[in-house]
């Protein structure tokens, strides 16, 4: 479902230990850096997901990574880095800032052509207020808070819950805290739970639930390869007359929303880590119209609409090239 890569979904691509964090973590233990930050970065929006260069301070030096929220961790290939798969500890330039120490976990992940070399996790965004600038093609971390807020956004709330442990293929594990962004979304006026993901090209949507909405008359995509625990299946592609945050249903309304469809079980992974029912994916068919400020102590997403709503730019097939990810199961810690 994304136009380059098989990580659209990789936000539940991951095998995580639960460690009742279900309910909003607000305690944060810091994060080494240098710089003021500020400064809006450039990204590039090809496949719906912001992709940004990044600096490990390692060969071959500065690659693209998919900045995805939906990521508990920072992910590199090792197919496009000489680094052995574990868990490895680096300084990485990038976002305006130089980060000490950052943990980043290294696996065999994308095919050998994908021109992507990981994913910047939101275990790094949860520790800044941040503006995700679709329109402007921007991002910007500050790290002492926004200078200003605008009076004229409309204003969403969020929770960031969830959390456990990552179990790399090779046994190691890495701890991650709360990183799951949730708010709630009206899908054709129906009220739910879903992720919001970064990585996601598309919005992500349970069978049950598209099923109660209504599929007769509803257009029909034909299907994407979606790689899942249990393998690789095709799903439907369709789309959402309408969707909108539900906290500003008329300021963030959006028509005819590219939509992926998997089976309820395909999401399960979600409710176990964060103790509460999610219905969707949140992903960049629907986020691409916004401009987004994270305003993360305060659990708000300050949110502005352009002028004029875009459609997705892949054309009537919007077929992508290579297949999603969908979850690994979650363990159970007793």
């Amino acid at each position: 479902m994304t136009g380059l890569r098989p990580v659209a979904l990789a936000a539940l691509s991951f095998a995580l230990l639960f460690q009742g964090l279900s309910c909003d973590e607000k305690s944060r233990p810091g994060i080494e850096y240098v710089g003021e930050g500020g400064t809006p970065v450039s990204f590039r929006l090809s496949s719906l997901t912001p992709e940004i260069l990044l600096d490990l301070d390692i060969e071959p030096g500065p690659q693209t990574f998919v900045l995805d929220t939906g990521s508990p961790v920072h992910l590199a290939d090792v197919g496009h880095y000489s680094v052995p798969i574990g868990v490895h500890r680096l300084e990485m330039t990038g976002l305006g800032l130089v980060f000490l120490n950052l943990p980043f976990v290294f696996e065999d992940f994308f095919d050998a052509w994908v021109p992507i070399s990981g994913l910047l996790g939101a275990n790094l965004l949860k520790y800044f207020d941040w503006e995700l600038n679709y329109p402007d093609r921007t991002i910007t971390l500050w790290p002492g808070g926004f200078p200003e807020r605008d009076p004229a956004d409309s204003r969403v709330s969020f929770t960031l819950t969830g959390g456990g442990r990552y179990r790399l293929s090779n046994g190691d594990t890495l701890d991650v805290g709360a990183t799951r962004h949730l708010v709630y979304v009206e899908l054709e006026g129906r009220r739910v739970l879903a992720l919001l993901d970064t990585g996601a090209s598309y919005m992500v949507l349970k069978q049950s639930l598209l099923d109660s909405l209504g599929t007769v008359g509803r257009p029909d995509h034909g299907t994407t390869q979606v790689v899942t625990a249990y393998g690789v299946i095709d799903a439907p592609l369709t789309e959402l007359a309408e969707v909108a945050f539900s906290d500003v249903p008329e300021a963030t309304r959006v028509a005819d929303v590219f939509t992926v469809v998997v089976p309820d079980d395909f999401l399960a992974s979600l409710r176990v880590e964060t103790g509460r029912q999610v219905d969707a994916l949140i992903g960049g068919s629907f986020l691409s119209q916004f401009r987004l400020r994270f305003a993360t102590d305060e659990r708000v997403i300050d949110v502005r609409a352009p002028s004029a709503k875009r459609r997705p730019p892949w054309g009537e097939a919007a077929t992508p090239v290579v297949p999603c990810r969908l979850p690994r199961p979650v363990e159970v810690v007793p």
